[in-house]
């Protein structure tokens, strides 16, 4: 934006036969300017900020500060209970090699100091030399729950294998030719940035968060907890049990997945780290920091060649104006969250009317205990994988005799046939039965195909979600990312057809195993595998089929199903009661935050006003009358947005300033929210919108509304709120008219 305004100012000037010394001379000392005052602008909003902790502080002396977060946390934070918080990198926002550039920090960064990242990096070197670098090896024979954990290693290690993120060896950036290759950041739940690191590896690694969990930890009580969504967060979670991350502080933290990237971990992983199937989450998501890269995508391109200094900085202060702006959205943020859950549990508690809860809830524990614990065909997964590789041999040697000449077969066969009876000869005393076994049953050989054709299928699905995800995140539009782009969506089409070609043959399989369970050709207790829909086939949502192998398993046959496997009424049960339990988790945390939001009102407001008593400075006074029609302002746009949310512990109608003062605040509010939607139509057809007449009056009956309570407000005071706010208005948002 400099760069255009300076280069119009200077070819009008031109125009006007005025030459500069040199060239880019405006630019660079209106850049300079820019960046000086917004410095001076954010050290004065720093000291008035202290000035108001100073005052409460010194007027309430029953305070106990160690019971409440640190100041730095109570600015960010609306809410003093527990907190849930989201991780992520992001390494798009990269930094060429280049020289520093002069020390300059944001009064007010969001950015851990380089020694605080390095000191975390020094400790955990340390626990990993102190108790080894590399995991204990688990044999398969050994797949045992691990101290601390929920699930076995073997299902840990299917999800590593699955992100990238969790391979800290993997290059995600080349650290030749960028200095800074990366963010990582920790946000609230309410996508309120609260620390962020500068990354310089190559990859993701496990101290950044661990520097910022931290860092999380040493600004909040001790009694304080904290839920933290990340996606890879089961094998943070193993790291920390497995070489003492975090030390003690690691029974205050819970840990669980991001919502949409929870289809990449196992099955028996998410029944334990899904935010939708483990308690205390409510209807959180995780995924705050893409919404935070998708805001600073627009400073990438400059950025990429800026100084070290300065593009913390410039970031610093694009992090500083969606936190206000994530401010002023706050009352709509917690308005919608409630519409949402209060319409999902109806939705649950209709479908649970005649439902028996404790025996859904008893079903649900017994479900995860039997699909999360290393069941007995672990032990013989050794020999079951040497018996597929027989198979598989066998048919590669029936193909080859099929389709390949007499000269070919000869020279392939040999190799073939030797690794056959290699493999042959390596077989157990069991495994030589289940292979007979095998031979002589259609039905088993049928069930291994389709058990291995599923997995196959999900891996499938899995990698073509990640790739649908990199064009739906795609942060640069460069050409050749819109080459890359194409080449994606030329991939995807190309592979659909296999995969449902996958699954027209994994469902014909699932015929014939219908068929030899009705000819008496199957085990006694054998059941019959579901098909897969190809409806909603590539959404890999938590409750679709395809994550259920019902008839697959080794063990299907030896008894009687569980009903969570085979009985459709109690799947819908589990599910609903699971929706219900999130759901009022939800409500009582929007309730929390909806007392807490209005007491932290009031609060500041109180506080405000000692500080206004006791400061003898005119420069402060005046930043302090800005910083309460400031918190006027948050009122007037909040209370109507939330009065439909029951306060939990706070009943009390103040928030702080009077409902004159917020009154007039809301109709300046309006006024200015009206001027833009006029600009705005001047520049638009006549023809855009078809309801403006409906808009208008239902704006009308509202001033009318708050104008019933302006009898005692001059004008005066309705103007000086508009001067004050029309230079930085929210989005507008238009009330719904009433019939």
């Amino acid at each position: 934006m400099s760069t255009g305004f300076t280069g119009a100012v200077e070819s009008f000037l031109r125009g006007r036969q005025y030459k500069l010394e040199s060239t880019d001379t405006l630019r660079r000392r209106y850049g300079n300017s820019l960046n000086w005052y917004i410095s001076l602008h954010a050290a004065a909003d720093l000291h008035v900020t202290d000035t108001i902790e100073n005052a409460r502080l010194a007027n309430l002396d029953d305070v106990d500060e160690a019971a409440l977060p640190s100041p730095y946390l109570r600015k960010l934070l609306s809410s003093l209970n527990d907190i849930i918080v989201c991780i992520d990198a992001c390494f798009t926002q990269k930094r060429r090699q280049a020289p520093r550039d002069p020390p300059r920090a944001h009064p007010s960064t969001t950015f851990l100091s380089e020694e605080a990242v390095q000191s975390m990096e020094a400790s955990v070197g340390e626990l990993w030399e102190t108790r080894g670098r590399a995991p204990i090896p688990i044999s398969v024979d050994e797949d045992m729950v691990e101290p601390g954990m929920n699930v076995p290693p073997s299902v840990l290690n299917e999800c590593r294998d699955s992100f990238k993120a969790a391979d800290e060896r993997r290059e995600k950036a080349s650290t030749q030719f960028f200095a800074d290759t990366g963010l990582m950041a920790l946000l609230c739940r309410h996508d309120r940035v609260l620390w962020m690191v500068n990354m310089v590896t190559a990859g993701e690694k496990q101290h950044y968060a661990l520097a910022l969990l931290h860092e999380l930890l040493e600004n909040l009580p001790t009694s304080m907890t904290v839920g933290v969504l990340y996606d890879i967060a089961c094998q943070l979670h193993r790291s920390c049990l497995k070489w003492h991350f975090l030390g003690k502080e690691l029974s205050r933290v819970t840990f669980s997945t991001a919502v949409f990237h929870a289809y990449a971990h196992n099955w028996a992983c998410q029944l334990v780290y899904h935010p939708r199937k483990s308690q205390g989450f409510g209807l959180s998501d995780g995924e705050g920091c893409e919404r935070l890269w998708s805001d600073l995508k627009k400073v990438i391109p400059v950025l990429r060649v800026s100084g070290y200094h300065q593009r913390l900085f410039v970031l610093d202060s694009q992090v500083e104006f969606l936190q206000w702006r994530s401010l002023l959205k706050l009352g709509h943020w917690m308005a919608r969250k409630w519409k949402i859950c209060t319409t999902r549990e109806a939705k649950a508690k209709a479908f649970l009317v005649d439902q028996d809860l404790p025996r859904l809830r008893a079903t649900w524990a017994d479900q995860v205990a039997a699909q999360t614990k290393p069941s007995p065909r672990q032990a013989k997964k050794r020999g079951q994988l040497m018996v597929e590789t027989v198979l598989a041999l066998s048919r590669a040697v029936v193909t080859k005799e099929a389709e390949i000449c007499k000269l070919e077969i000869e020279l392939t066969s040999v190799t073939t046939d030797s690794s056959l009876s290699n493999k042959t000869a390596a077989l157990g005393i069991e495994e030589m039965k289940q292979l007979k076994k095998l031979h002589s049953s259609p039905y088993l050989r049928c069930r291994m195909n389709a058990r291995a054709l599923k997995q196959r299928l999900r891996d499938r699905l899995r990698q073509r979600k990640f790739e649908i995800e990199r064009i739906e995140h795609d942060h640069r539009k460069a050409i050749n990312e819109q080459k890359l782009h194409k080449h994606i969506s030329n991939a995807l089409n190309r592979r659909e057809p296999a995969i449902l070609s996958l699954v027209s043959h994994y469902n014909s399989l699932c015929d014939n195993m219908k068929t030899y369970i009705k000819d008496g050709n199957a085990p006694r207790h054998a059941a019959q595998p579901v098909k897969i829909s190809r409806q909603g086939l590539f959404s890999l949502d938590i409750d679709d089929e395809i994550w259920q192998d019902v008839g697959l398993e080794d063990d299907d046959d030896q008894g009687p199903q569980p009903p969570w496997l085979v009985d459709e009424e109690v799947k819908e049960g589990i599910k609903h009661v699971l929706e219900l339990d999130r759901c009022e988790e939800e409500k009582s945390r929007l309730q929390r935050e909806r007392s807490a939001m209005q007491s932290w009102t009031r609060a500041q407001w109180e506080a405000i006003e000692w500080a206004r008593q006791e400061t003898g400075s005119p420069d402060v006074l005046y930043h302090l009358d800005i910083r309460a029609r400031e918190l006027t302002r948050l009122c007037a746009l909040w209370q109507p947005e939330v009065e439909g949310i029951p306060p939990l512990y706070d009943n009390s109608p103040s928030w702080g300033p009077s409902v004159m003062q917020i009154a007039a605040a809301r109709v300046a509010e309006r006024q200015a929210s009206q001027n833009d939607d006029e600009d705005s139509d001047n520049d638009s057809s006549p023809m855009s919108d078809t309801n403006g007449d409906e808009d208008e009056d239902a704006d009308l009956l509202d001033m009318v509304e708050d104008l019933g309570m302006l009898d005692m407000v001059s004008e005066d005071d309705i103007g000086d709120f508009r001067d004050d706010f029309t230079y930085n208005t929210p989005v507008g948002r238009k009330r719904p008219r009433v019939e």
